[in-house]
């Protein structure tokens, strides 16, 4: 311009945030910092940093917006949360450094001039001074503790709040023992470091009996056991009969043991001729007694080999044993409840308290439960003795099997025994014997033999070692089972074992036995039977036995009664007309069986 002047301008930008943080705040170490920003509008995208590191929600970090306020909470702050905590949204920020102030904690001084006066018997008079800048940290209280001179550890025993002295009698330790002592200064910020009472004390504790000596009862050959429990730890002597029981001896008979306030003394082995002897415990100001009584021990089994696995092979070896309390006490063996005779097969014999039963060549007959009875005492061996599995130990499968119509063929296999059952299967069929195909045995050795063989013999041919499954072999299935109301139903099936299981079951649900439906099994032939049908037996049964099932269709309808005429006639009634002539024959319920 041209008279050079100029003009001046205040701008004034409005930025998000309204309110802001202050420019530093001093909180107390474990208190919490709060921190408030409010903006111009409710906003989001807002930002909490500490020293540049953003803050996110913690238990100790808690972080809120409620509109246009905006709030940080540090719980419990310590030394570590000290710095720059900034608030920013968009380009808008402000911060606050935060300062922690730490109380000061410094516990007390070790107490000065700790001395110990014995000059009473069995106590112990405790002196010290405050330390010498009490009245910048005084203490609140003084602690005492003790250590028997034997060991390393420290055991408080008293706490006091005068500073000059205590007294220690021998009341107030568990043990007799030489103790020494110390003693430290407390606040609330902590102890001093403790000072030790020169010298040391012996104290004992005044006993008395808490638990009394109960008189024992045992067998000869037994041990018998004594003890007793008393109010504090002290030393005490044992006598039998009036001469004391000596620790450490080589050889005794006898142990005597002492843990804290109990006392204790084991007479091995005792023996009869010491029935009636005293047992008299002695302490300071303690005397106690009991008296020991031995009686006659009874036949007792000490060990045997019931516990082991009594499973064997046929023709194995077993031997049950065991051994007796007395060389000379009878026993008698038992199997299955029968007193066993000794024989070829079964030896029974004696080497003083050992018994032993010996079968040199087990059968699978000799499954059972063996007893030995000693009279009092007895033990229990379960013996399971079985067959070999068969096994197929040659055979010649790895021959070439190719053949010319009208070759002879010959399949064989030798097995591990020669009772052993095997079944030929061809293309998963078992097959039949007949005059076009032969099976042979002759002991182990089992062949089956086409002697003129056919292009329709060919196949995969299997023979099967192992135990053939269960079949039912006949049943009344094909039978009419329909019935009337009340009449008997029996079901019937008859299996290719009798050891066979087999479940019932009706409209696919396992049948339970009952008052009103009967399960009954004799050997492989097992029926069930409903005594009075009703309506609601009406379904399909099922008798299951693993690999084989038949199925049988009941139908039970309401039995119909006619009732006769209740009103009598007049007059003589007309003769009855002729009877009709008869009905045709009726037809056969049940189907020809087929052959």
């Amino acid at each position: 311009m041209k008279d050079k002047g100029r003009s001046i301008a205040e701008v004034s930008v409005r930025g998000a945030i309204v309110k802001r943080l202050p420019r530093k705040l001093d909180v107390m170490e474990g208190e919490n910092a709060a921190f408030c920003v409010e903006t111009r509008d409710a906003v989001e995208g807002i930002r909490w940093s500490r020293n540049g590191l953003e803050l996110r929600e913690t238990p100790c970090t808690v972080l809120k917006s409620f509109g246009k306020t905006h709030l940080l909470v540090l719980v419990h702050v310590t030394r570590e949360d000290a710095g720059v905590i900034s608030f920013s949204v968009g380009e808008s920020q402000t911060s606050a450094q935060l300062r922690i102030k730490c109380a000061k904690r410094v516990p007390p001084s070790a107490p000065v001039a700790a001395e110990m006066s014995t000059d009473r018997s069995n106590a112990a008079l405790l002196t010290w001074c405050p330390g010498p800048d009490v009245h910048r940290t005084p203490p609140s209280s003084y602690v005492l503790e003790r250590q028997e001179a034997s060991t390393a550890e420290w055991v408080q025993c008293l706490t006091t709040d005068l500073a000059s002295m205590v007294e220690v009698l021998g009341d107030s330790v568990p043990a007799e023992a030489d103790y020494c002592f110390r003693i430290c200064a407390v606040n609330k910020y902590g102890r001093s470091r403790p000072v030790e009472f020169p010298g040391s004390v012996h104290l004992v504790p005044v006993a008395c009996v808490r638990r009394a000596l109960k008189d024992v009862q045992v067998q000869g050959g037994q041990d018998a056991q004594f003890s007793l429990e008393l109010s504090a730890s002290v030393a005490g002597s044992w006598f039998l009969n009036g001469a004391k029981l000596e620790e450490g001896e080589e050889g005794q008979r006898y142990c005597i043991k002492r843990s804290g306030t109990e006392h204790s003394l084991l007479l091995r082995g005792v023996r009869l001729a010491e029935s009636g002897a005293e047992v008299k415990f002695e302490s300071s100001g303690v005397r106690d007694s009991a008296t020991l009584q031995v009686q006659e021990p009874p036949m007792r089994i000490v060990s045997s080999n019931e516990d082991a696995a009594h499973t064997y092979l046929a023709s194995e070896r077993v031997v049950l044993v065991c051994e007796l309390s007395r060389a000379n006490g009878p026993v008698q063996w038992y199997k299955d409840g029968v007193e066993v005779e000794e024989g070829e097969h079964l030896l029974l014999e004696h080497e003083g308290p050992h018994r032993r039963l010996v079968i040199p060549s087990a059968r699978p007959q000799d499954t059972g439960e063996f007893v030995c009875d000693a009279g009092g005492d007895s033990v229990f061996y379960n013996i399971s003795v079985t067959e070999p599995p068969v096994r197929i130990v040659s055979s010649n499968e790895d021959a070439a099997h190719t053949y010319l119509a009208l070759e002879r063929v010959v399949l064989a296999c030798e097995l591990s025994h020669a009772n052993g059952p095997v079944q030929w299967y061809k293309d998963g069929v078992e097959v039949e014997e007949g005059e076009h195909l032969l099976l042979e045995c002759e002991g182990p050795h089992h062949r089956l033999v086409i002697p003129s063989a056919r292009p329709q013999d060919t196949g995969e041919f299997v023979c099967d070692a192992g135990e053939p499954p269960v079949r039912i072999v006949s049943s009344n299935e094909d039978a009419a089972h329909t019935y009337l109301a009340s009449e008997r139903v029996v079901l019937a099936c008859e299996l290719s074992r009798a050891d066979g299981p087999v479940q019932w079951y009706k409209d696919g649900v396992e049948v339970e036995e009952g008052e009103h439906l009967l399960l009954e099994c004799e050997g492989p032939h097992h029926r069930l039977v409903i005594p009075s049908a009703r309506p609601q037996d009406t379904g399909e049964f099922v008798c299951d036995a693993g690999g084989d099932s038949v199925f049988y269709n009941i139908s039970v309808t309401g039995r119909c009664q006619l009732l006769p005429a209740l009103a009598a006639p007049t007059e003589p009634s007309p003769p009855p007309p002729p009877p009709p002539p008869p009905p045709p024959p009726p037809r056969s319920a049940n189907p020809t069986p087929r052959s």
